[in-house]
């Protein structure tokens, strides 16, 4: 493989992760948010193991190849505003809806439809990324307009760090596939703020999380003409631990930006776009958003 660049824009759980396995395979991994020096990155894995390695900062990030933006909805304006690149490769990671639109601006046809999933990965303290999962990341991916020899490039990197990946032609697919599985559980798990294992306990809070896989189910298919089967979208989540807590969850408690609106306020929007009625999920959005203002 030919010497390669990559730029990650969010450090965070899955971006960590993402870094630390690049580096590790000896490519150049550089931060578009100034880390120090001398910095050394750690990962915690119950599938990739014990690693360590150092990331690069570029605030512009002008020579990289790919870059992996994993910033969370809420600061990412504010993480784009340096990055100065019209030719990479755009993978966003991001959770929910709304981050298309802004990138789509910034970077146009090099942005890539794109999820990663089957994966709990977070930040526990500054620069430890522990990974709870037994098995390898899957990321989706709709090509747009992209030639070959990098489809090939970016295929033949996520195969070197052992992360699965899909090509899917259909791209609503691509957003869905993970946005009902993780808008569902986020919007539960924040309502009670508590982990999955303890919904999974409770028959009432295991109720309203089948009732909120099967609301979000039927709005991709009315709007998107998608057919998942809730079947397979609950074996997905019977592989999470019952320590599993959602990044929206954890915001919402520490009362600091959330992605709330692009998350389960997206499904609710579009629901009343189309007049769909999804009684669970505005119960719970509008619940929840009501505790964001005390």
């Amino acid at each position: 493989m030919r010497k390669i660049n990559i730029g990650v824009v969010g450090l965070g759980g899955i971006g960590g992760l993402l870094a630390i396995l690049l580096s590790n395979k000896k490519l150049k991994v550089f931060s578009s948010k100034k880390i120090d020096k001398n910095s050394i990155f750690h990962l915690n894995s119950k599938f990739y193991g014990k690693l360590k390695s150092k990331i690069e900062f570029d605030k512009t990030l002008r020579k990289t190849d790919i870059i992996f933006i994993c910033s969370k909805y809420p600061y990412l304006k504010k993480h784009l505003k340096n990055i100065s690149n019209d030719k990479a490769l755009i993978i966003p990671l991001l959770n929910g809806l709304s981050h298309f639109k802004i990138l789509k601006k910034k970077f146009g046809d090099n942005v890539q439809i794109s999820t990663i999933g089957k994966v709990v990965s977070k930040k526990i303290k500054k620069n430890v990324i522990l990974h709870e999962s037994k098995n390898k990341p899957e990321i989706l991916i709709n090509f747009n307009k992209t030639n070959k020899k990098k489809q090939k490039l970016l295929k033949d990197i996520f195969k070197l760090i052992r992360v699965k990946t899909k090509i899917v032609k259909n791209k609503n697919y691509v957003i869905w596939t993970k946005l009902i599985r993780l808008s569902s559980l986020s919007a539960i798990t924040s309502l009670y703020n508590c982990n999955l294992g303890k919904i999974r306990r409770s028959k009432i809070k295991t109720e309203e999380l089948n009732y909120l896989l099967k609301e979000s189910i039927l709005l991709s298919k009315k709007i998107f003409k998608n057919n998942f089967s809730i079947y397979k979208i609950k074996k997905v989540i019977d592989t999470f631990p019952n320590e599993l807590t959602t990044s929206l969850q954890r915001d919402i408690k520490r009362q600091v930006p959330s992605e709330l609106e692009t998350q389960v306020g997206s499904i609710v929007k579009l629901s009343n776009k189309y007049k769909i009625s999804l009684p669970m999920y505005k119960k719970i959005y509008y619940k929840l958003k009501e505790n964001e203002k005390k």
